[in-house]
């Protein structure tokens, strides 16, 4: 080849190489301009919890900005709320600290309220800021763990009003208690320090409604599927439920016999009771009305002496 194509040749590589370096550095700039448009226009917003902005620190941190003002900054990480990771940290810990200062008794009644403020219309549905999100990615902190159903009308944190990080939730039909769930509310509990533990199941539960059917039936569904609803089955107290005529009010004990069964369950393991006992846990059953967007609280399993909100039992007409 010759000296001239050989030239030509590394001139069409550094080109090459050039433009790729020109795009990359494009992109970059778009990226970090979005970004930046999107954090201004919601500085812009008023939040509904909070006179802040969505980019503003909480009282007492000091946002990372430009002598300029909020311009861009020297990465896209500080962009991202225009805070450092060790202010993330601090505020996920500070956050921890407020969550471990309740007793589950209110813990239980702030999760009360939350759902009072859902059914009356007035929630506030908590918004995070761009610094609050950025601090959860250091460490989340729930006070509560939810066992619910999977169905899609009873969305466990708009029905409690709660936020991002405020609660542990684990969705599966019929709100069954098995390895799996158990596993996942023992984390929960173990070593995310929750003060409250909730069984909730709600009105119209299509798992609860199957697994009433014969043996024989159920047994013709999917492997898996039959196991769980003949699972559920077995909780069941089928003799009563067929004395009760009304389908509303079968319904609802058919769910509220479940529940109490999932949360007796839960009270014969000794090391939840252990924390029951000093006062660091409360178990307790629920029950979603879908129609009135009420939750009702039962079987509660708390230290003797503390608050009673759920007062009624679970079983045989709400007691036996």
């Amino acid at each position: 080849m010759d000296r001239p194509e050989v030239l030509l040749g590394c001139a069409a590589v550094v080109l090459s190489a050039v433009a790729l370096v020109n795009v990359t550095k494009s992109r970059q700039n778009r990226r970090e301009e979005l970004l930046l448009s999107l954090l201004q226009r919601s500085d812009r917003k008023e939040s509904p919890r909070e006179d802040r902005g969505v980019g503003e620190a909480p009282t007492g941190m000091k946002r990372v900005s430009s002598s300029a003002g909020f311009h861009r900054v020297a990465s896209t990480e500080a962009l991202l709320g225009g805070f450092t990771m060790e202010q993330a940290r601090e505020h996920a810990l500070q956050g921890a600290s407020a969550a471990n200062s309740k007793t589950p008794a209110e813990v239980l009644l702030d999760l009360q309220r939350g759902n009072t403020r859902f059914w009356m219309g007035s929630a506030q549905r908590p918004e995070k800021s761009a610094f609050e999100r950025r601090a959860l990615i250091m460490k989340q902190y729930p006070s509560v763990a939810i066992l619910g159903c999977s169905d899609s009308r009873v969305p466990v944190e708009i029905v409690f009003d709660q936020g991002l990080g405020d609660l542990f939730v684990i969705r599966v039909a019929g709100n069954g208690l098995d390895v799996s769930t158990s596993a996942s509310l023992q984390f929960a509990i173990h070593h995310l320090k929750v003060k409250v533990v909730v069984v909730m199941g709600h009105e119209g539960c299509g798992a609860i409604k199957a697994a009433q059917l014969d043996e024989e039936t159920i047994k013709k569904e999917p492997a898996d599927l039959a196991k769980a609803l003949l699972g559920i089955k077995s909780g069941l107290d089928e003799k009563r439920l067929k004395c009760i005529h009304d389908p509303r009010a079968h319904d609802r004990e058919a769910v509220v016999c479940n529940v109490a069964n999932q949360v007796k369950q839960l009270a014969k393991d000794p090391a939840l009771m252990d924390l029951v006992n000093n006062d660091e846990l409360t178990i307790v059953g629920a029950f979603y009305e879908i129609s009135s967007g009420i939750v009702d609280f039962f079987n509660q399993v708390s230290v003797p002496g503390s608050p009673k909100i759920a007062n009624r039992k679970g079983g045989g007409q709400w007691g036996k």
